[in-house]
């Protein structure tokens, strides 16, 4: 037990120092950056009530929307496109529904909608092989029309996605630099009236959003499924089919445009909603694909460090994003149950001395330190939304516990996943929500009567 204890105390150590070094200095610098770029943390929720505005002069921009089985939402999605982004053009890629998707996309698009359709057994082989046989299409009218590549960006809107009005038109200026390849917008949760719904959003409209916007600096914001831009002259550059088979496609692709010294970046600009989960089974598969993905990752490491268009900068963040599951998830989870073990049968937890006294004032005051991010993370979750009372907020801590659990059992999940060569690709499921009415393109109410148990097929 000397031996682990010893062990036990040099992890705690490295976790400490990594989480101190990497996360919390990007929260940092992403709190300082939202600041100054709106005002306050509040500030980007104001976008989702202004008016929509055009396309920059000479840009194009189209929006992929892949669909398997989205009667229940992509009518909505396409209303807010059509009247939310003024000059945008959709495509749309059945990938082999069975239900009536492709009807619904032919009676609300017009002519600014082209439907993909893909039968089987090409369909369904993961999202990524969606995203090319619709880039395709995009790549025929850029030929067509004489397009610019270099002008020209690529929009992937999940099926359930709501941009805010005129989000195409605001992120297109960040593309004025000639070395940006990739956007990707902060993600806010929908119908945040369910616990469940609510931590998704702190998740993302706080922790992940906020150092999303500290790694602007490095140009290696993470690509995201929902609400991701690219530039066609840099999807070229990777190839006739830029999307991986992976996983997590949309991560792949942005490591895959840092390689080519593309920076990937972000906004304040704009965002887009989407819905979350309220069956835990369904939210923990979700998370192991997410971390099954993220993890296989690792193995474009040699990758980034060898090609010289990667900056130093680039490769150090990339690096500490890709090895944060193996430096800090999965060794925090046998860290946080070793020491309560320790304390309750032994006579030392294992664990380098905060406190002097008994061996559960020390566990104690180590588990004192999670509960203080969880604690800053919901305070900063109230300065960015405008839905949640202070007193609610710090109610929420304890709560925060379960999506760190959540996070253990993904992880380990998908380390098995990886181990034993077991691969799916499984969608996300769609709850019905009530028509959009004008002027509600982010934030529809659900419709009365509606259960969140009523999903989708898979």
């Amino acid at each position: 037990m000397a031996a682990l204890d010893t062990i036990t105390q040099y992890v705690a150590v490295v976790l400490a120092v990594f989480t101190g070094v990497y996360n919390i200095s990007l929260l940092a610098l992403g709190i300082a950056l939202a600041r100054r770029a709106d005002g306050s943390l509040r500030g980007q929720l104001r976008l989702a009530h202004e008016r929509s505005v055009a396309l920059p002069a000479g840009w194009s921009l189209f929006v992929l929307v892949p669909c398997l089985n989205e009667e229940r939402v992509i009518a909505n999605t396409l209303r807010c496109l059509l009247e939310g982004q003024p000059g945008v053009r959709i495509v749309v890629v059945d990938d082999g529904s069975d239900d009536t998707t492709a009807r619904i996309v032919r009676a609300v698009g017009g002519d600014r909608v082209t439907l993909v359709r893909r039968a089987l057994p090409a369909a369904r082989q993961g999202k990524g092989a969606a995203l090319n046989a619709g880039l395709r299409t995009v790549r025929e009218h850029a030929s067509r029309d004489g397009l610019d590549a270099s002008r020209v960006l690529v929009c992937v809107l999940d099926a359930d996605g709501r941009m805010t009005p005129g989000a195409a038109s605001r992120v297109t200026r960040r593309f004025a630099d000639p070395t940006v390849g990739g956007a990707q917008l902060a993600v806010r949760i929908r119908d945040r009236d369910r616990w469940a719904l609510r931590l998704q959003d702190l998740e993302f409209w706080t922790l992940s959003a906020l150092t999303q916007f500290g790694r602007m600096a490095t140009g290696t914001v993470s690509m995201g499924g929902n609400g991701q831009f690219s530039r066609l002259s840099a999807l070229d550059s990777i190839g006739s089919y830029p999307w991986s088979d992976s996983l997590t496609e949309d991560l792949d692709l942005g490591i895959s445009l840092a390689a080519r010294g593309w920076a990937v970046t972000s906004t304040t600009t704009a965002f887009v909603s989407q819905q979350g989960l309220t069956s835990p089974r369904r939210l923990l598969r979700q998370r192991t694909r997410w971390y099954h993905g993220h993890m296989s990752a690792i193995r474009r490491l040699p990758e980034l460090w060898t090609r010289p268009a990667v900056g130093l900068p680039g490769r150090v963040e990339l690096t500490g994003y890709l090895l944060t599951p193996y430096l800090v998830t999965l060794p925090a989870s046998i860290l946080q149950h070793y020491a309560v073990v320790r304390a309750l049968y032994g006579d030392s937890a294992g664990m380098p001395r905060l406190v002097p006294g008994a061996v559960w004032l020390n566990v104690l005051a180590w588990q004192s330190l999670p509960f203080t991010a969880y604690l800053v993370s919901t305070l900063l979750y109230w300065r960015r939304t405008d839905d949640l009372p202070v007193w609610k907020a710090v109610c929420w801590s304890p709560a925060v516990m379960v999506c760190m659990y959540l996070g253990f059992a993904a992880s380990w999940r998908a380390l098995w996943q990886i181990v034993t060569r077991r691969r799916n690709w499984t969608k996300t499921e769609r709850a019905v929500e009530a028509p959009v009415t004008s002027g509600a393109s982010t934030a529809p109410r659900r419709a009365h009567g509606d259960s969140p148990r009523r999903h989708a097929r898979s």
